[in-house]
């Protein structure tokens, strides 16, 4: 019986089922002079093999596990899910956007100050995984990450920024009392601008009247859109992306995808080494 046990043992789980059931008062020695002899490796005793070789397990986990991606919310969180299935379907497994859709007890605050909030938490948890902290280009996101960039964060974390767009340098806002929309460069706008529906794509962005639907800012240039609008904008990329996802495979997805394909092509290259 006892060797039917041993035979379905790896040699670790063996070694260390002995030595648990060594006497407390008991040395137990690993013999490496074969392996030392100036044959194979030379050994320092003094070096914590142990620890090596738990920083380079922790090391392949990271290049294993899937990448995590913190954002603002679960509108955010959600889209950008379903639209990596559109634009990169090859590496949705890879790519892990944090759940906001959990039951009501232990649903995670949304926002920027909680974004903050939790990555500090993933780094004080020694979360292995690597991980991105993906906010908004605007004044109040780079406000509370500052303190977070400015203290440094370990090497398996990114704290990014939507990136800018072509689109976002000539887009039209309206100010109070305005009659007519004025071009202007929002892309990482000093005000407070609820900047998320910018990247849906120049067609989800076309209102009925065959023109981008304008910003409202107000004299600071603070602003978004109404919310009936945001809700109709999100409403027409959900439909668009469930009818790319529908079309037989192989098939190029209609409308425009190039600004959700920015930040995904930013996300997926975070974590590449610097150009030489």
């Amino acid at each position: 019986m006892l060797d039917t046990v041993f035979i379905r043992m790896s040699e670790r789980t063996m070694l260390r089922l002995l030595v648990d059931r060594a006497p407390e008062t008991a040395v137990v020695d690993l013999d490496l002079s074969e392996l030392t002899g100036g044959y194979c490796f030379p050994y320092d005793m003094d070096k914590a093999r142990a620890a090596d070789a738990r920083a380079d397990q922790l090391t392949a986990g990271r290049q294993l596990s899937p990448l995590l991606v913190l954002t603002e919310g679960a509108t955010r969180a959600r889209l950008l899910t379903k639209a990596m299935r559109v634009t990169h379907p090859h590496l949705s497994g890879f790519v892990s956007f944090l759940d906001f859709d959990l039951p009501a007890s232990g649903r995670p605050e949304g926002g920027v100050s909680a974004l903050a909030k939790t990555a500090t938490t993933f780094i004080a948890a020694g979360v292995v995984n690597r991980f991105i902290a993906l906010a908004d280009n605007d004044l109040p996101a780079h406000q509370a990450l500052a303190k977070l960039k400015a203290k440094g964060v370990p090497g398996h974390c990114r704290i990014l920024h939507y990136p800018p767009l072509p689109l976002l340098a000539e887009y039209p806002t309206l100010l109070p009392g305005a009659s007519a929309p004025v071009l202007a460069d929002v892309n990482g706008s000093a005000g407070t601008l609820e900047l998320y529906e910018l990247y849906l794509g120049r067609d989800v962005l076309t209102g009925p009247d065959g023109q981008l639907v304008p910003l409202l800012l107000n004299a600071a240039g603070a602003g978004g859109f109404p919310s009936k609008d945001k809700k109709a904008m999100q409403d027409r990329f959900e439909r668009k992306c469930d009818a790319a996802l529908a079309a037989p495979p192989g098939t190029d997805p209609e409308g425009d995808w190039s600004a959700v394909s920015a930040i995904i092509d930013m996300i997926l290259h975070a974590f590449d080494p610097p150009p030489a």
